[in-house]
């Protein structure tokens, strides 16, 4: 793989307002397998971009952890980010049962005979993709562990291949994600997510990704759905923030939820508010599939008592027109 050899303008690659001056670098070729697929309507949020650009043009040997509560946009990003400057990425997505091999590559069939099948990090590594290492704190720390040494800029030397020795591509860069900032979970809002050894920790920049901004969910909508009427789009973000807040026990007077809004269920209910748009009441008809119908009843009920609450009579009335 070639050296970055592309200057973009951030404000066009983007589509933010910032000088039309300020520059980042990425790739000609567009002709790479894994350059992840681009989502016209992705909004990118100036500050997160500003931080993965940043690690992206001068890592200094660091890893970037992006943490963050379910939904929040902090899986996305990264790969939204590849698509616009046509950088290749290898992922995988952790579990408790991952081990070192599954990232680094093992000994298969192949053809009837055996083959040394690279994993993920072994391909980025030797041709300089992103890594993202999806759910890092739902992975044993143990396995973690082995990984000590790549992010401290040694080569990558596989054992179970003769000793084969890595060294990493100047374009390598690492990033992994988890819904907690790798000591455990104290919320209690997410299952098997464990505490991280404090030395694997040191070797990444910590970034916390909340939430976006009412004006940016606004602007994602009208995207979406340019056909729903700007109050029904407001009141939804409306209801999605105060899911959101009793999700993660903003209103300590409340019973919190264990269910939550993420942007991507937001917009589905945003679309299938249209596409059930003849039904009685399209929106809590869409509602329902788009998130009640996997919540407690109580939950439910709550759910929709929020929805109805901020819609008012829009509510019974059903008008997305």
């Amino acid at each position: 793989m070639t050296v970055r050899d592309q200057a973009m303008a951030i404000r066009n690659t983007f589509n933010l307002d910032v000088p039309v001056e300020v520059m980042t670098a990425g790739f000609s070729d567009i002709s790479n397998p894994f350059i992840p697929k681009r989502n016209d309507g992705y909004v990118f949020r100036r500050e997160t971009l500003r931080d993965i650009l940043s690690f992206l043009d001068d890592p200094d040997g660091d890893g970037l952890y992006f943490s963050g509560h379910y939904g929040a946009g902090k899986t996305t990003l990264p790969y939204q980010v590849a698509s616009r400057l046509n950088w290749p990425v290898q992922s995988f997505t952790a579990h408790s049962r991952m081990e070192f091999d599954d990232l680094v590559g093992t000994w298969k069939l192949v053809n009837g005979s055996m083959e040394f099948v690279y994993g993920p990090l072994s391909i980025a590594m030797r041709d300089g993709h992103l890594f993202i290492l999806n759910e890092i704190d739902r992975a044993d720390p143990g396995q973690l562990a082995a990984l000590h040494d790549v992010l401290e800029g040694h080569p990558l030397v596989i054992a179970t291949n003769g000793g084969e020795i890595i060294h990493a591509h100047e374009n390598f860069r690492f990033i992994v994600n988890g819904n907690s900032l790798g000591s455990g979970d104290s919320t209690g809002l997410y299952q098997g997510v464990n505490q991280l050894d404090i030395a694997f920790l040191d070797r990444f920049r910590m970034v916390e990704v909340d939430y976006p901004t009412e004006d940016v969910e606004l602007m994602i909508l009208e995207q979406k759905t340019p056909e729903l009427p700007e109050e029904i789009r407001r009141n939804m973000v409306r209801v999605a923030n105060q899911i959101r807040r009793l999700f993660i026990g903003g209103e300590e007077s409340a019973t919190p939820l264990t269910v939550t809004m993420s942007t991507r269920t937001l917009c589905r209910w945003a679309k299938l508010s249209l596409s059930f748009r003849n039904a009685p009441n399209a929106l809590a008809y869409a509602l329902k599939q788009s998130l009640t119908a996997k919540a407690e009843p109580e939950q439910r009920i709550a759910i929709e008592q929020i929805a109805k609450d901020v819609f008012g009579s829009n509510w019974t009335q059903g008008d997305t027109q």
